[in-house]
């Protein structure tokens, strides 16, 4: 489209420098919370087949150059199954992204997640560990093992195993919900450590900052939102963290039903929302709680389901249609 003084519209850079403000009004009005809802519904659409991939034009990136407004700050880790952008169907700019082996805090990944806060004022910082992590796996072999590993990347797993609470885990025998109580304890212990610090917990107590723990389970794409920080720790006691329960993967399974529109309708569809609890988090349903694994099922989940067929004859009451917000 050409403009009225024989220019390209859109490629100024006065309708740059315009567009980048529109950004920012439209980021100063988003809550933390509402920035979490819109993370659980991109994890649904990416999830159930029917992720909006966006992706920025020409244009949108030029608005960029000036300033960016990223919502949320994510520390995951390095694993090439777990592109947080991917998972939570976001675009660019959309999330400022921390990844290290094992998503684990220091000196780098610490200053990097506090400048996102204090410079970049995200509405959600958060810490998610995956089904099958590699260093976690490696944390937990003995101490002559890791010492036989080149001497940065044995301190790394060093300090991960002091966070592991290896004496509980002892009483964990399934090796899949060994696997998921590891990575588990690891994000809590990253959560706390972020807790400490001041500027966050301000941000957390003022309600301008979510902070959260979370799950992905690669085996089903489910992210489960189980901890939120509510509380700033005092010099004599941990952070109060809410634990949601092991059981929220399972609850966002049971109310994200969704019908069996084909999956290029559903990616046009503009209609339709995922219905339920308006805040942050859903909680755990009494029927929600983990089911033990029959010899029926092909693949038992962490959250509770198999990871394959579920369907009951009353997933139809609870069909809606997931779509990109406008």
């Amino acid at each position: 489209m050409v403009n009225m003084a024989g220019g390209w519209q859109g490629f100024s850079m006065e309708d740059s420098r315009k567009r980048n403000m529109e950004m920012q009004e439209n980021f100063k009005e988003l809550s933390p919370a509402e920035v979490l809802v819109k993370l659980q519904r991109g994890n649904a659409r990416f999830w159930t087949g029917c992720a909006s991939r966006p992706e920025a034009s020409a244009f949108e990136r030029r608005a960029m150059i000036m300033q960016r407004f990223p919502s949320t700050a994510i520390l995951g880790c390095s694993d090439s199954r777990v592109p947080v952008e991917v998972v939570f169907d976001q675009g660019l700019g959309d999330m400022f992204v921390v990844r290290v082996a094992g998503n684990s805090l220091d000196t780098s990944t610490t200053a990097s997640l506090q400048y996102a806060v204090k410079h970049l004022s995200v509405k959600v910082l958060m810490v998610m560990g995956h089904e099958g992590c590699g260093a976690i796996k490696a944390a937990g072999l003995p101490i002559a093992q890791i010492e036989q590993e080149p001497q940065e990347l044995a301190n790394a797993l060093k300090m991960l195993k002091r966070g592991l609470d290896e004496q509980r885990l002892k009483n964990v025998h399934d090796a899949r919900a060994y696997d998921r109580e590891a990575v588990i304890t690891n994000v809590r212990r990253q959560v706390e450590g972020l807790c400490r610090d001041a500027a966050i917990m301000k941000k957390v107590q003022n309600e301008e900052l979510i902070v959260v723990g979370c799950f992905y389970e690669i085996s089903s794409g489910i992210v489960d939102f189980f901890m939120e920080v509510t509380e700033a720790p005092t010099a004599a006691a941990e952070p109060h963290l809410v634990m949601r329960g092991v059981h929220s993967g399972v609850q966002s399974r049971m109310e994200y039903h969704v019908d069996q529109t084909p999956k290029a309708d559903c990616e046009g569809s503009e209609q339709g929302v995922i219905e339920g609890s308006k805040s942050s988090f859903m909680p755990p349903s009494p029927d929600s709680a983990p089911v033990k694994p029959s010899e029926g099922d092909g693949i038992y989940s962490p959250t509770g389901i198999s990871s394959q067929s579920h369907k009951t004859d009353s997933d139809d009451k609870f069909t809606v249609l997931i779509s990109e917000e406008k």
